[in-house]
Parts: C-alpha cells; structure tokens; sequence
C-alpha cells in the first residue's frame, strides 16, 4: 500500500478526515482536490489542485491512495466509483478515538469519525460515514454510502440502506429498519421500520407531509 493519499473534497468534511487520516496513520496526504481550486488554498495546510482527469491518471500511475471526502451520498458514490474504475485504492479511515469492534466488517472507502462506536459482528458498506460521537451497536447492516450524522444512536440489530441519510442526534430503537434512500430528520427517534425513499421528522418518527 502506498504511504501516499488524496482526498477529493476540500470543505468541513474534508477537514475531519484529514484530521481523522493524521490521527491514526502515517499517510502523507499530498492535496485535496476540488472542482474549482483558487490560487494558493490550502485546507489545515494541505495544497487544494484544481480536479483534473490528467491529475487523477497521473496519481493512479504512480499507486497513490484516494478518499472521497464528501458528505452528499449521490456524488460521493459517483467519485468513489470514477477513482475505482481509474483502479486507484480507497482505504477505510478511522480516527484514533473511535471505536470498532475486532469482530465488525468496515467497507473501503468508509470515514468512522472521532469518538463513534461501532459494535460487534457490525457491517458497514463501502463509502460510508459514521460521524463524530455516532454508535451503531450489535450486529447491525448499515448499507452502502450512507451518512450517519453526528450524534445518532442506533440500537442493536438495526438495518440501514443504501444512501440513506440519518439527521444529527436520529435515534433507531432495535431490530428497525431504515430503508434505502431515505432520509431521518434531525433529532428523530424511529420506532417503525421507515420505507425506501421517504422523509421522516419528529418523536417518534412519522412521514413527513408533502
């Protein structure tokens, strides 16, 4: 493996992970990519280059590590898999101060951020991110490019799907599942299994209403 990384992203999140990155490993991080660059912006120190498709080849030629450091599902699914198809490596990243259980499963591409617990015999999908002080506990599912927000707390046995969004502070009762493409409002606490594709708000959790 190399002990080389970029990131593609150059906001807040981005400087979480850079943070989480240089807590735990060794890993020169060598810029953050971004769609548009200014001249001389740098993110906690690290050179911000414009994302070019030559850049992205260079780095996959040479054997360098990528991370896709985006909080919105869809596009960091859709980089996550450009920099697979360039054949560039994603390692999962995990802060010095989080949580995992010898016996739980982290997919590549997966940020675990400072002082989040993950339990055992856990699963967690490619690309995800579980955000800072969040648990999932007991063999919990959590799919693939999902984003549990900052302070969410999911019980045992709970299943999440595919590029589903968890809103800061969601609490998940056990055995209930979230499904895919959904969304939790902030401060939700679900108590029934929440459908693909729908918005659910309040205490406990409801539909919303369109």
């Amino acid at each position: 493996m190399s002990d080389q990384i970029f990131l593609l992203g150059s906001g807040g999140h981005a400087k979480m992970v850079i943070e989480a990155i240089r807590s735990r490993s060794n890993l020169e991080i060598i810029a953050c990519l971004a769609a548009k660059a200014s001249t001389d912006e740098h993110v906690l120190g690290i050179p911000v280059l414009s994302e070019e498709d030559s850049l992205l080849k260079d780095y996959a030629n040479r054997g360098i590590l990528g991370f896709v450091a985006i909080g919105e599902n869809q596009l960091r699914r859709k980089l996550s898999t450009k920099l697979s198809n360039l054949g560039i490596e994603i390692p999962v990243v995990i802060a010095a101060t989080a949580y995992v259980s010898p016996s739980a499963r982290i997919g590549n591409g997966t940020v675990v951020m400072p002082n989040a617990a993950i339990g055992a015999e856990t699963t967690i999908g490619a690309g995800s991110i579980i955000n800072t002080t969040s648990s999932v506990d007991h063999d919990g599912i959590i799919g693939e490019f999902v984003h549990i927000a900052p302070g969410c707390h999911l019980a045992g046995n709970v299943r999440v799907g595919d590029s589903s969004f968890l809103g800061i502070g969601t609490v998940v009762i056990p055995e209930r599942t979230v499904g895919s493409r959904s969304v939790v409002g902030a401060g939700a606490v679900v108590t029934r299994d929440v459908p693909d594709n729908e918005t659910w708000i309040g205490c406990p959790a409801r539909p919303m209403r369109r």
